[in-house]
């Protein structure tokens, strides 16, 4: 992926200790941005281009192939990078499987012919490269799971988020740990303090789930013109297709879902 060059950021602390970043533009000018706002990037082109990871013509190649190759260079980029579990990519996940099939069937074809030696190690190499992809998707997403399984497992728009076997494996996962707790430390304790869920039985709420913490800020380019984008209340950040920003996940939550925009 190519490396993007950020301006220099700096720190400063107002008058009411509160923390604001001034970005130096190429003009030497600062611009002040407090805590609620979007700290916006001059950066030079950083296009997710699947054409720099090399991948040949004569295998996923064609203009579809490195679309695909494309959308899931930016799952696995939003995935990594969002505090929660995204939306799996059913459709992305099916169809890059499926050119996985067709280049290990013309790979096959091409072990026939010795003559054929360097173009079968050409599409070889892609076809690992594209399982390490499809592999790291799939492993940051069973991190995020595990860690947060108990407060997957307590909302239905969580579980409808993951594929059907994730959620199989979210739900074994929380009653091996749950009975692995239950049977090395919390029967040793007393009665009041034996639930996975509350630090103690009078706590209102499920002190003890881990939650992910929405209010995080990140990296995002903007994929789309999507104009202004609420930070709170009261401010407005106005956005266009390239731009680059240090912001709260919160607000751009949905448009990284829609594909408007890629955590980065």
């Amino acid at each position: 992926i190519n490396q993007c060059i950020f301006h220099p950021v700096s720190s400063t602390t107002t008058k009411h200790g509160l923390h604001q970043l001034t970005q130096t533009r190429a003009t030497g000018t600062e611009t002040p941005c407090s805590g609620a706002c979007a700290v916006r990037f001059n950066a030079m082109e950083s296009e997710l281009d699947p054409a720099s990871l090399n991948f040949t013509n004569a295998g996923f190649g064609d203009e579809s192939q490195l679309a695909s190759i494309e959308r899931l260079i930016q799952a696995t980029l939003n995935e990594k990078n969002a505090p929660e579990v995204l939306q799996f990519q059913t459709e992305l996940v099916e169809e890059i499987h499926s050119q996985l099939r067709k280049q290990e069937d013309v790979i096959e074809e091409l072990e026939k012919d010795i003559q054929q030696e360097l173009r079968r190690m050409a599409f070889s190499l892609e076809a690992k490269r594209v399982r390490y992809l499809l592999k790291l998707y799939y492993k940051t997403r069973l991190r995020k799971i595990e860690k947060f399984a108990a407060h997957i497992l307590s909302s239905n728009e969580l579980v409808d988020r993951l594929s059907e076997q994730e959620a199989k494996y979210c739900q074994d996962y929380f009653l091996i740990m749950g009975r692995h707790v239950t049977d090395t430390v919390l029967q040793q304790m007393p009665s009041e303090f034996r639930s996975m869920l509350k630090l103690y039985d009078l706590h209102d709420e499920d002190d003890l789930i881990a939650r992910p913490v929405l209010d995080t800020h990140v990296f995002v380019k903007m994929l789309q013109d999507v104009g202004s984008v609420s930070l709170d209340e009261t401010q407005m950040v106005e956005t266009k297709a390239g731009d680059l920003f240090i912001i709260r996940y919160e607000p751009v939550a949905q448009l990284v879902g829609e594909g408007k925009a890629v955590l980065i």
